[in-house]
């Protein structure tokens, strides 16, 4: 079941808490939680890279998530400043580019799918962008960057994508 932003929005502490302490999320092993004076919430929470990760040389991630009132989401990666990264939007924000709004609703995060589901892709990515720091190639299908043409979703390249675009359809909220 998904843990729903509203309950992040209205105690940020206790989400934090559910987080570290009931296993919401797999390698939380820290996790705060506070509110804005503008109606935001802000977690921040280290994620631990599972075992054969760590016995390959991944450290943990110190992540901020920011939720702002209208239930759009960010991440923002506090750790391991001056590293490269693929999937970042620019300056100011610099927040992780986790998908393009405009995509398929079916392939990419929505607010009502919760606060686990979110998390669970921050910590993806992150793994992802270290695999592509030390190889040079991004371990799954790459997604286009930037506007799309005619400002709409960028087309579906692979058949493997455009079946589970089909398998994972839904309508945005």
């Amino acid at each position: 079941m998904a843990y729903p932003l509203s309950a992040v929005l209205a105690e940020p502490g206790t989400a934090a808490r559910n987080i570290e302490h009931d296993g919401i999320v797999f390698g939380v092993r820290a996790a705060t939680g506070r509110a804005t004076p503008y109606g935001a919430a802000i977690l921040e929470l280290t994620m631990e890279p599972q075992e054969a990760l760590r016995a390959e040389g991944y450290q943990p991630e110190r992540v901020r998530v920011v939720v702002l009132p209208d239930e759009r989401t960010f991440a923002y990666v506090l750790s391991g400043r001056g590293r490269q990264f693929k999937h970042r939007n620019p300056a100011p924000s610099r927040s992780l580019c986790l998908f393009y709004d405009k995509d398929d609703p079916a392939l990419r995060w929505l607010p009502s799918d919760g606060l686990a589901e979110y998390l669970t892709i921050v910590r993806r990515h992150l793994v992802f962008e270290e695999v592509w720091r030390r190889t040079g190639s991004w371990p799954c299908e790459d997604t286009p960057h930037g506007s799309a043409p005619q400002g709409g979703a960028h087309p579906v390249c692979t058949p493997q994508m455009r079946a589970l675009a089909r398998d994972w359809a839904r309508w945005a909220a």
